[in-house]
């Protein structure tokens, strides 16, 4: 007969933890550079919205 053999049985000491804090770091890390990236898209979106706007407002005092 087989033995069924747990997945936890795959973390087990040193080499365990170190495989588990690599991989929670590891999605920290996607976590962070995941908002680092929403973050800068949202600054360009906000720099042309600023720079259409102030565009028509001076296209304005000019006439």
């Amino acid at each position: 007969m087989s033995e069924i053999v747990s997945i936890s049985s795959h973390f087990t000491g040193i080499p365990g933890a170190l495989v588990m804090s690599f991989i929670s770091l590891s999605i920290v890390f996607l976590v962070i550079i995941g908002l680092m990236l929403i973050m800068a898209v949202t600054h360009k979106l906000v720099n042309i919205s600023m720079t259409a706007t102030s565009s028509k407002n001076f296209n304005k005092g000019n006439k």
